[in-house]
């Protein structure tokens, strides 16, 4: 968990609310040793498309389920997370577009919403290593497992769908309920990406919906394949590419 009791903070302006303690610094936020399961699915494209804000477009059929602990996130801490990340294009450019994601801590929660628009929720996200390579991984939100990801290591040959940089609509609603609000498209990219190990494998998948997470109406058809990978990384500031 985000242990905050062991990291010192100068706070020497108001970054966030509360004003006097901010929730979170700002970027960049240095990711080191993440660890993380994917499972690469291919989808009924009707389907997928109905999870994507009107500004993109669907880019493939293949979509990616993961989970991941991040150790160290700099001025975050310590957190696991999950999510679904779909091929998209926008203006010409492909990537991928984060459509569910959830994490387990306030301060990621808080800044991935309000800094690029990643939809994230709260919920629990633990994670199991097994000393034979086995990797388990599951959400459970307000108390229905919405995803579970078992990864065994084998040989698995299956194509990856361009799922970077991500492409995020930004939506913070007016606080008076008629004015404009925030609509923006965002562009982020990673930098300083350095992959320390990559491992395939078989995937077992099981997909939960619940009444505000509909996670099993992503169509999947096929599990392709699977990937235990750790990297390392920066997670710095977004591009406006459009405020709607």
């Amino acid at each position: 968990m985000n242990d905050h009791s062991k990291r010192t903070y100068t706070v020497t302006k108001a970054y966030t609310i509360p004003n006097a303690a901010p929730l979170f610094q700002d970027p960049p936020y240095q990711y080191r040793n993440v660890r993380k399961i994917s499972a690469f699915c291919k989808c009924d494209p009707a389907k997928l498309a109905l999870f994507l804000p009107d500004e993109f477009s669907l880019a493939g059929e293949i979509c990616e389920v993961f989970v991941m602990e991040s150790p160290d996130a700099g001025p975050l801490g310590r957190y696991n997370e999950g999510g679904i990340v779909i091929p998209v294009s926008y203006d010409g450019q492909t990537g991928g577009h984060v459509a569910f994601e959830y994490v387990e801590t306030d301060d990621s929660m808080a800044a991935g919403r309000e800094i690029w628009g990643y939809p994230k929720k709260i919920a629990d996200v633990p994670m199991t290593f097994a000393a034979d390579g086995k990797v388990s991984g599951s959400v459970v939100r307000r108390g229905a497992r919405i995803i579970a990801v078992d990864f065994t290591p084998a040989e698995a040959g299956f194509d990856k769908p361009v799922l970077q940089p991500r492409f995020q609509l930004k939506l913070v609603p007016p606080a008076d309920g008629v004015s404009k609000g925030c609509r923006q498209v965002i562009r982020n990219a990673v930098t300083d990406f350095t992959l320390h190990d990559r491992v395939t494998g078989k995937v077992e998948l099981h997909l939960e919906s619940s009444a505000q997470d509909p996670m099993a109406d992503l169509g999947v058809i096929e599990v392709l394949g699977g990937e235990l990978s750790s990297y390392s990384f920066v997670l710095g500031y977004g591009e406006i590419l459009v405020d709607l």
